[in-house]
């Protein structure tokens, strides 16, 4: 089963149709580019942290500079968060001006010194006029952020499995990693200290114990873990590195081989091979879930559901988890009674979209015999 489809979700969106508006909700979100820009109302259209150190012949002119280059930045990230291809980004950036879509600046802290700017800032981006813009323009774009994923790199050698050792090209390399990565993809990682190091040996990590993968995965809350090991063995004297990558679920059960069988062996233990590596995992990653979650306003789908409900308050529930789906750009209520609601959707996405947006809210889109529901999730799931 491909991990794209495996996935077990949030959504953001709302919609420009009827009374409702756009808005996209985001996950929690804990990696560095989203942490601090919880002030952006759709955090997945903003991005915090940017560094200026900005030089030119007058402080006025340096902070110019600094200001748009940096905006720029924060753009393109955006940018590359949401368009799954460089093709499509290049193609909107060329075309628009990131002043079109700007909400506001934040300034954390900031320098002005004669000739040179030095500061740190959070951008947000308007998400209802960049979503318009992308359907303007004929793009598709995903803005769903993933589960919380635990990554879990380990290193095997002939002296045995290493999980901890923070001069390893391949640990390291993964630490930096999780730390800037910038998606759609919510990645964790196992804090470094002396008590997760002796709970979590390198080689139960190894052998995918799956008690030990869901004692880590409940420690960050994570809903599924990503096992990358690099294992070193030797042809004569000739090093061999095999890179593998595996997804499981919170209880350490076995989901999918993300590289598919097409695992690389590499003859040298240099860094460049490594990151290699490295980049193709997040981005097979990456790619599989972007297109699980596509986003096309110039495709339109719609899909009648059934949605039981007990209460009014179950109800307003339900509204409220489909206004706050991507996929669903609008709906129409055609029944109401006590025992529920028959609802048409306006789909803009996959079916399979729409119930990982849905599982975000303990919701699920069931077969009845025929009769399509949204319903609540068995709680044991």
């Amino acid at each position: 089963m491909r991990a794209a489809f495996i996935f077990h979700l949030i959504t953001l969106f709302r919609h420009p149709s009827r009374l409702l508006v756009v808005l996209a909700l985001g996950l929690a979100i804990s990696e560095p580019a989203l942490a601090a820009n919880n002030r952006c109302d759709e955090p997945i259209f903003g991005v915090a942290g940017v560094r200026i150190d900005q030089r030119a012949e007058n402080a006025s002119k340096a902070r110019d500079m600094g200001l748009r280059n940096a905006a720029e930045r924060a753009f393109a990230i955006v940018l590359d968060r949401l368009l799954p291809t460089a093709e499509g980004q290049a193609q909107f950036m060329a075309a628009h001006d990131l002043d079109n879509f700007s909400d506001f600046t934040h300034i954390v802290e900031e320098n002005n010194l004669e000739q040179r700017y030095i500061a740190t800032l959070d951008f947000c981006f308007d998400a209802a006029r960049l979503r318009q813009a992308m359907i303007a323009a004929g793009l598709q774009w995903s803005e769903l952020q993933s589960p919380r994923i635990l990554v879990v790199p380990v290193w095997k050698g002939p002296d045995g499995a290493r999980a901890w050792y923070r001069d390893n090209k391949w640990l390291a390399g993964w630490w930096d990693a999780v730390a800037s990565y910038s998606g759609l993809l919510s990645l964790r990682q196992l804090e470094r200290n002396l008590i997760n190091e002796r709970q979590f040996r390198g080689e139960d990590l190894a052998d995918a114990n799956p008690v030990k993968l869901a004692a880590a995965a409940s420690l960050v809350k994570a809903e599924q873990i990503m096992l990358t090991m690099a294992a070193l063995d030797y042809d004569g004297s000739k090093p061999v590195i095999t890179i593998t990558a595996r997804l499981f679920d919170e209880n350490g059960h076995l989901l999918t081989d993300i590289l598919y069988g097409d695992q690389m062996i590499l003859t040298n233990l240099d860094q460049e091979g490594l990151d290699e590596m490295r980049r193709k995992i997040i981005a097979k990653m990456d790619s599989s879930w972007h297109m699980a979650n596509l986003i096309d306003g110039a495709v339109v789908d719609y899909l009648t559901v059934f949605m039981p409900v007990s209460s009014v308050k179950d109800w307003a529930k339900r509204l409220t988890a489909l206004n706050e789906v991507a996929v669903v750009q609008s709906y129409d209520i055609l029944s109401l009674d006590t025992k529920g609601g028959q609802v048409v959707l306006r789909l803009v996405g996959s079916r399979e979209a729409l119930g990982n947006a849905l599982a975000a809210h303990k919701l699920e889109l069931v077969d009845d015999d025929g009769r399509l529901l949204i319903k609540a999730k068995p709680k044991n799931s």
